[in-house]
């Protein structure tokens, strides 16, 4: 009896585990969203978090394999904050690859979180297009 009531407990919260734990889209009007990062050009991306989220807020960029992404020359990317605490802070920096899951950062979560992303140094280029399972993410909660 006992067994089962703590096997029936652990169960349920399991299961609150797993449902804590949100994958927020890009803020848009539409997919795919298509990025061109070059030195002359950053793109922006903004994530409307819903009220009353419990964080951390983590942003993550993940491609499937064989995924379609473009880089060339130098393709570190640099992620910087546009709002929040501290405006203009290098938050994290990436390379976007097919077949990986790369964590940028994690914040306190705000009801928007805007941030730009810009090739760090020198010449290159990064394309990709956004579609609903493949780019940039933020997972609100705990996304074990």
């Amino acid at each position: 009896m006992r067994f089962s009531t703590i096997t029936a407990t652990l169960a349920a919260a399991a299961s609150t585990v797993a449902a804590a734990c949100l994958e927020q889209p890009p803020s848009a009007l539409g997919f795919p969203i298509n990025f061109d990062i070059t030195p002359e050009r950053s793109d922006a991306i903004s994530f409307q978090i819903p009220p009353n989220s419990v964080g951390p807020c983590t942003l993550v960029a993940k491609f499937p394999a064989d995924y379609p992404v473009t880089s060339t020359g130098s393709d570190l990317v640099n992620v910087t904050a546009l709002d929040g605490p501290a405006p203009g802070a290098l938050v994290g920096a990436l390379r976007f690859r097919a077949g990986e899951r790369v964590t940028v950062n994690s914040f306190a979560c705000r009801d928007v979180m805007t941030y730009e992303l810009a090739i760090a140094q020198g010449e290159g280029e990064v394309s990709f297009a956004e579609i609903q399972g493949a780019g940039l993410f933020m997972e609100v909660g705990d996304c074990y």
